[in-house]
């Protein structure tokens, strides 16, 4: 299913389950000889992956069935003959012919014997005798010319005026004026717009939302609603998806897949990531933040559409992926462990992939478990599983291969190694996971705000976080200073603030500075041994993540037997 079909059908649900209306998904497939086998089983499967489950249609039934149109031959016919009856319609019994002016050589499928002015009884006859094939075609409306054809984006439509050129048609063909156009094949089956206006108003559609490549045809199925003496549905009428280039977005010019099953196993996008992105592709978001969960679009959509063709700028996709993992993480955050879902599955199967060794020795619950902390600690960074693998890879290898990575990246310099190794032995012999956090004075709290730490994990990396801090400041502070009012505080302290309470105003500046220098060096100097350099999350978060063995194992220290973070 191509992108832009999804669209289509998401703006169908977003209005239908906005309206409190059904969406129906009906299947096209009057024209057999381009059925495409198991097209109808992938559709239906992209359909639900994405979260549009149909209210009406193949397998769940409905009061206006059949759903596939090909089941609805004698439906299509009983309303021909209708047309046929009160003279809006007649048989074309003109075969197709061809013509030739040179080297060109086309066919015309036009009325050519004007089969409309045959008496009824004689067409009748004709057709009784079943030795000539025939068409059934719509008469031209004799007040075409004050008919007016109206979109709700785009005002009233104009009729397009058949071209004279030469084109290769058949007898399907749909003439974009509506004049003498084909209804019913020489094989006795319905054409798509003679078949898709007879099941509109028998499914009794009141919105039918398309791309603009059907807005030529509009002038027709209004003609065919006026013959028949129906109420039209109101069309909305949604512009093309284009490139960067501003080309229609085609599999020629793409840089990433445009069929939803691409998107999906190859790239690893969620579905809530896609229908977001593809909501926000033509439509006038009313809210301030493009981030929005189904039932987010459902309860914000509305008929407002942009006029024109849309550029699609992939950025905008990984965005909102981003986005989207870091509110499944959330989820997780507050109870709700199975969340992460398939996104969880993608990243262990490709640690499993690139990381054998690491995903044997942690089979089983315990990868699960420890993908799903990497997952928490870097959510703002996912793209897909490979690219997130990738990025955090020193959580899914040995310490033999961060040290060998390490010569590629170089060690602080702000504080001399020996200092940051002595500060890092004290954390060793004073971290205790059941020492009590002590509240910070009042005048000594920072402005900042602390995340809720709602995992073990989140736990455990800012009790390193704090520990760490108070470290510093009793490696920092003069001996005068009394370091043990500094509280091992959850709550974010004020430097400056701590400064001065150590040393008073005069040297609080200088001292505030060693902090920063301090902290800054220390933290340079704990993701160059346990992350070889990389970028990523906090190294508290890494720190606890990595678990308090692997840590000191990579930090060349002796940890302390039956310690855990």
């Amino acid at each position: 299913m191509h992108i832009g079909g999804l669209r289509t059908a998401l703006f169908s649900y977003l209005l239908a389950k906005r309206t409190g209306g059904q969406f129906i998904l009906r299947i096209e497939d009057t024209d057999q000889k381009r059925l495409v086998s198991n097209a109808v089983t992938r559709l239906s499967e992209d359909l639900r992956w994405a979260g549009l489950q149909w209210d009406e249609g193949p397998e769940v039934g409905g009061p206006y069935g059949p759903y596939p149109q090909s089941d609805r031959n004698e439906i299509y016919q009983e309303h021909a003959n209708a047309l046929l009856d009160d003279g809006t319609a007649y048989r074309c019994f003109c075969t197709p012919q061809s013509s030739g002016h040179g080297s060109a050589t086309y066919v015309t499928s036009g009325c050519y014997q004007n089969c409309s002015r045959l008496p009824a009884s004689d067409s009748r006859a004709r057709a009784e005798g079943g030795e000539q094939l025939f068409t059934v075609r719509l008469k031209q409306p004799d007040d075409v010319r004050k008919r007016t054809y109206p979109d709700l984006i785009y005002g009233n439509i104009k009729r397009l005026k058949r071209s004279a050129s030469p084109s290769a048609s058949t007898d399907e063909d749909s003439g974009l004026d509506g004049a003498d156009t084909i209804l019913m094949k020489s094989d006795g089956t319905p054409t798509y717009h003679f078949a898709n206006v007879v099941d509109d108003h028998l499914m009794k559609i009141t919105h039918v939302i398309r791309g603009t490549e059907w807005m030529a045809s509009t002038p027709l199925h209004y003609d065919l609603y006026h013959a028949f003496g129906w109420k039209p549905p109101v069309f909305a009428h949604v512009g093309l998806l284009l490139d960067k280039d501003k080309a229609k977005l085609s599999k020629r010019n793409a840089d990433l897949a445009l069929d939803v099953r691409g998107l999906r196993e190859d790239h690893g996008v969620l579905p809530e990531t896609l229908c977001n992105f593809l909501a926000l592709q033509g439509w006038s978001n009313p809210r301030k933040s493009d981030v929005m969960t189904m039932d987010e679009l459902v309860e914000n959509f509305d008929l407002k559409f942009t006029r024109g063709n849309t550029m699609v700028l992939m950025e905008k996709l990984w965005f909102l992926q981003r986005n989207h993992v870091q509110l499944r993480c959330e989820r997780v955050r507050n109870g709700e462990e199975q969340a992460l879902g398939d996104v969880l599955d993608h990243v262990v199967q490709e640690v499993e992939r690139a990381h054998p060794d690491f995903a044997t020795n942690k089979s089983g619950a315990r990868l699960t478990d420890n993908c799903t902390s990497v997952l928490l600690a870097d959510d703002k960074s996912y793209h897909n599983a490979a690219h997130f693998v990738e990025r955090n890879w020193y959580f899914f290898c040995s310490t033999e291969e961060v040290k060998r990575r390490r010569s590629t990246s170089a060690a602080s310099q702000l504080v001399p190694a020996i200092a940051i190794d002595s500060l890092l032995q004290d954390l060793i012999s004073t971290y205790d996971a059941t020492t009590s956090y002590v509240d910070v004075p009042a005048g000594l709290r920072s402005e900042a705000t602390v995340a809720e730490q709602r995992t073990t994990t989140e736990r455990s990396a800012a009790r390193i976080h704090a520990l760490l801090n108070l470290l510093i400041w009793q490696r920092i502070a003069p001996a005068s200073a009394e370091t043990r009012a500094i509280p091992f505080a959850e709550q974010a302290t004020d430097t400056e603030a701590v400064a001065r309470f150590l040393v008073g105003d005069a040297g609080a500046g200088d001292l505030a500075k060693d902090y920063q220098t301090w902290q800054k060096a220390l933290m340079r100097h704990l993701r160059w041994k346990l992350a070889a350099g990389t970028p990523g999350p906090r190294m508290y978060m890494v720190m606890a993540v990595l678990g308090y063995e692997e840590c000191f194992k990579r930090l060349g220290l002796t940890p302390e037997a039956g310690k855990e973070w």
